[in-house]
């Protein structure tokens, strides 16, 4: 049954882990004159090739290709950055394949002209183009299977310099402390990093001692290690249970992945210290650690309580007693019928397709069960890296716990009917998974699990975040999370 479906976002934290859109803010580094990215570069470089290993939990998964060269002054100076990435990720019993590109171009001053994003995982594709339109203004344009988007960006949202990645930078600056932040036009999100560095160290490097510098890493909670030359080059860096090592590409490349790898979604997940044995469960009582104060928030099915050594949670199954014709109006379901980055319904194709589904109905409670069981029927439940939009899910007819979600919230909004996703944790065979699922208004609020198959999802459903933005959080807590089971029935 676990091969059917996938228990979290996983891209949310391949994003953070091996893909950073890095736009710095050099603000807080050389004060307020104008930001660039050249404490990011020693001076003098003018050309750099590096090869990078990338591994996960110690095995090959895949490796980087980062290119960077003085442009001709011909072609308008400046500096071209290319890197391309493969991998192989294992997931749920099977190896999903994945590929990146990016090229970046930047002025002789370090400032963005352009950059060029290319994301490709089977059948998903991502296209993202930045282009500078004037002093204050760049041109952003996404193309996914079912969507081509442009508009402009102001730059003073601190918009400077992309980086995309395998590693959050190729170089550093070797100050004691250092922090920044790096904007993302394509999810329109903002984060801070901290660097301290802890001073030099012996290694091993290439069968020789090395002398390097130790740099501790805080992505807002998130932390890593770096290893650092004398120039400020990032040799090597751990973060979130990767590993990503300069090698030499001969050797590399001759490398292969074991045939048996740790699955990535079970490494991440939150060990059960009781078994849960009930197929349906109605009422758990949970206490849970390692959260930050008020990440774990109180909905109409969820009681929260603090306490000294985190918070105690109480979960009941919701069934439908109350149920009320279309449509529905007030100014409490605003936001639960509205568009939004993810979840898109004003097109033709949707009308059509819900439409066909549900015809003339108007009760919620038959709507919701004949979307559920087309998606059911038509959607094909397999792991997948991308952005969950509901276009593109609708296109495709894939997709795992974030895109099903996505998919359904849609239909329902389209629908006139209130829906929303919840990020957060399910249990299964021992085993807590990060996951995404559906609340959905039909006279009351009710919870329903379109990866899971559960028409009214149990109690094991742990809500931490509202809105599919809540995946992007998930990496923060990784491995800090500590679930006791108090009680369940």
């Amino acid at each position: 049954m676990r091969n059917k479906f996938t228990l979290r976002r996983l891209f949310a934290l391949l994003f953070l882990v091996c893909f950073v859109l890095l736009f710095i803010n050099e603000s807080k580094l050389i004060g307020p004159s104008r930001i660039t990215f050249s404490s990011f570069f020693p001076s003098d470089l003018l050309i750099e090739d590096s090869w990078y290993g990338i591994y996960l939990q110690d095995t090959l998964v895949g490796y980087s290709h980062f290119f960077m060269k003085a442009e001709d002054v011909k072609k308008g100076g400046g500096y071209i950055l290319n890197t391309i990435s493969q991998f192989e990720l294992p997931i749920l019993g099977s190896m999903l394949p994945l590929t990146l590109n990016a090229e970046i171009a930047l002025t002789s001053q370090y400032s963005l002209r352009k950059a060029d994003i290319r994301l490709r995982s089977k059948l998903y594709s991502f296209l993202g183009s930045l282009k500078r339109k004037d002093a204050d203004t760049y041109i952003l344009s996404i193309k996914s299977p079912a969507q081509n988007v442009t508009r402009e960006i102001s730059e003073k949202k601190g918009l400077i310099h992309p980086l995309f990645t395998p590693l959050s930078l190729h170089y550093i600056p070797l100050q004691k402390n250092v922090s920044f932040s790096f904007y993302d036009p394509f999810l329109d999100r903002e984060s801070k990093v901290s660097l301290e560095n802890k001073g030099k160290k012996t290694v091993e490097w290439e069968g020789e001692p090395k002398e390097v510098f130790l740099v501790d890493m805080d992505m807002e909670g998130m932390r890593g290690t770096l290893l650092v030359d004398a120039k400020g080059k990032v040799l090597q860096e751990e973060f979130l249970g990767f590993k990503i090592v300069k090698e030499n590409p001969s050797a590399l490349l001759k490398k292969s992945s074991p045939p048996q790898m740790e699955d990535l979604i079970q490494n991440f997940a939150v060990v059960s210290d009781v078994p849960i044995n009930a197929p349906d469960v109605r009422y758990l009582k949970l206490n849970i650690e390692g959260l930050p104060s008020g990440m774990i928030r109180e909905d109409f099915n969820q009681k929260v309580t603090p306490h000294d050594n985190g918070v105690t949670v109480e979960i009941f199954k919701k069934e439908p007693t109350k149920v009320e014709s279309l449509p529905f109006s007030g100014e409490e379901f605003k936001q639960y019928l509205k568009e939004e980055e993810f979840i898109q319904f004003n097109t033709p194709l949707m009308e059509k397709t819900v439409h066909s589904i549900i015809s003339d109905e108007k009760d919620p409670l038959v709507i919701l069960e004949k979307l559920f069981y087309w998606i059911r029927e038509n959607v094909t439940i397999t792991p997948t890296i991308s952005f969950p939009n509901t276009l593109d899910v609708l296109k495709l007819k894939q997709g795992d716990c974030g895109e099903l979600s996505a998919l359904l919230v849609g239909f329902l909004r389209r629908l006139g009917i209130p829906a929303y996703v919840n990020i957060g944790l399910v249990y299964l065979d021992g085993i807590f998974y990060y996951h995404a699922w559906v609340s959905v208004y039909v006279g009351e609020w009710i919870d329903t699990d379109p990866a899971l198959r559960q028409l009214i999802a149990d109690a094991t459903h742990i809500k931490l975040f509202q809105g599919l933005r809540g995946q992007f959080e998930i990496p923060k807590i990784i491995g800090n999370v500590k679930i006791n089971v108090v009680e369940y029935r």
